[in-house]
């Protein structure tokens, strides 16, 4: 390969591997929520229901609204991960992960603005395998 084009391939492999790894990163991340839960929990759907605010010197959680439990109990609960999941506002449709033990401990796993943990890890992965054989393609 000419001079210009490895550098272009190279610069290139270089974006995709730092594109991957940062995807990454964040999916480790945002599975930092599932550890927080201890158990693998359930899954359920539910609505943020009041956002981030601050009284004074005190920052409350934004609250999730969702229903959990053999009889469908309805609970407004802040989630154990809530300073790791950015953009909760108000009327944003979430996915869950509660312990069925205790319903009452919740994290959020996704909201409609992200994937998941395991699909952003899985794409960030491919990624920086894209990058890897870009790289490798440009010295062959």
């Amino acid at each position: 390969m000419s001079q210009p084009g490895l550098t272009v391939a190279l610069l290139l492999a270089a974006l995709w591997l730092g594109t991957g790894l940062k995807i990454i990163h964040v999916a480790l991340h945002g599975r930092r929520g599932l550890r927080l839960l201890g158990v693998p929990g359930t899954r359920a759907e539910g609505e943020v229901v009041r956002g981030f605010r601050r009284e004074g010197p005190t920052l409350h959680p934004a609250q999730v609204r969702y229903q959990a439990g053999p009889n469908a109990q309805t609970y407004r609960r802040a989630p154990l991960n809530a300073q790791h999941v950015q953009d909760l506002e108000v009327g944003l449709p979430v996915t869950i992960r509660y312990d069925p033990a205790d319903p009452r401990r919740m994290v959020v796993t996704a909201t409609q603005k992200t994937a998941g943990p395991i699909s952003s890890l899985w794409s960030g992965v491919a990624l920086c395998l894209f990058g890897i054989a870009l790289a490798i393609w440009a010295f062959v």
